[in-house]
C-alpha cells in the first residue's frame, strides 16, 4: 500500500512543475523550466513480447578483475528510431546481467575512419579490419563489413579484401599476414625473437598464419601463438 508521505513526494512534480529544474540546478545541471506537466500512466509492464536483438554481445573481462557488457551494433545509414532502440538495450542488459554496458556502432563510420588511417599506417589499418570482422564472428553486421571492405576499402592488403577481390598471389598475402602477426605482438609488448620472427615471416600456409594472427590478440608469449605452452 502506497504510504501518504511517498505520495506526497510525488504528487509535489504534478503541482509545481518547475520543482524539478530548480533541484537540479543544484546540482549543476540545467533543464529549461517547464510550465506544466501531464501525468501519465505509472504502468511500464510489458504486454507483449518485443523481440530486441543487438548485433554482437560480449561479457569483457578486464586486466583488474572487472567485466562490463560490450554491445556491437552496425550502422550503415541514419535511422532516427536507433538512439531509443540502444537505450532500452542498455537498460535491459544492465537490469538482465547486472554489469556495465557499452554500446559500440560501428561500420560506415569506422571504415571511413580506417580509409583516412591508411594514408600513413596501412598495416595498423589492416589489423584494425581484421580485428572487426574476428569481432562481429557470424552475424548479419560481419556480412555488411565484408561488403564495407570490398567497396570502399579495397586498396587494403587484408586477408578480408583479398578473398573478396580474389585477386594477389598466395606469396603476397602470406607475408602480408606475417607482417601483420609481428605488427600486431609488437604493439602488444610481446617480445619476438630473431629465430621466432624468422618462422613467422618464413611461413607461406594462410591457414597456419590465419591460426597465429587468432592467437597473437591475447598471446602473452610467441610459444603460445605457435601452440607449444602446456
Amino acid at each position: 500500500m502506497v504510504s501518504s508521505s511517498h505520495e506526497a513526494l510525488h504528487r509535489i512534480f504534478q503541482e509545481d512543475p518547475a520543482l524539478f529544474a530548480r533541484a537540479v540546478k543544484a546540482l549543476g545541471v540545467s533543464f529549461a523550466e517547464p510550465v506544466s506537466a501531464v501525468p501519465l500512466t505509472t504502468d511500464l509492464t510489458e504486454n507483449r513480447p518485443v523481440e530486441r536483438r543487438v548485433d554482437t554481445l560480449l561479457r569483457m573481462e578486464t586486466g583488474d578483475n572487472g567485466s562490463f557488457l560490450l554491445a556491437v551494433e552496425s550502422q550503415g545509414k541514419q535511422d532516427r528510431d536507433k538512439p531509443a532502440s540502444w537505450a532500452y538495450y542498455l537498460s535491459h542488459l544492465h537490469a538482465k546481467y547486472r554489469l556495465p554496458p557499452v554500446l559500440l556502432v560501428v561500420l560506415k563510420a569506422l571504415a571511413s575512419a580506417l580509409k583516412g588511417l591508411s594514408a600513413d599506417d596501412e598495416n595498423t589499418a589492416s589489423i584494425f579490419i581484421e580485428l572487426t570482422e574476428q569481432g562481429l564472428g557470424k552475424t548479419p553486421a560481419a556480412e555488411l563489413w565484408r561488403q564495407i571492405m570490398a567497396a570502399d576499402l579495397s586498396f587494403f592488403q587484408s586477408e578480408t579484401a583479398q578473398s573478396l577481390r580474389a585477386e594477389g598471389r598466395a606469396e603476397g598475402r602470406a607475408e602480408g599476414r606475417a607482417e601483420d602477426i609481428l605488427l600486431l605482438l609488437e604493439r602488444r609488448g610481446v617480445v619476438v625473437s630473431e629465430g621466432e620472427r624468422a618462422r613467422i615471416v618464413g611461413c607461406g600456409d594462410l591457414d597456419v598464419l590465419g591460426v597465429w594472427f587468432s592467437r597473437a590478440i591475447t598471446a602473452s608469449s610467441v610459444a603460445e601463438v605457435f601452440g607449444e605452452t602446456e
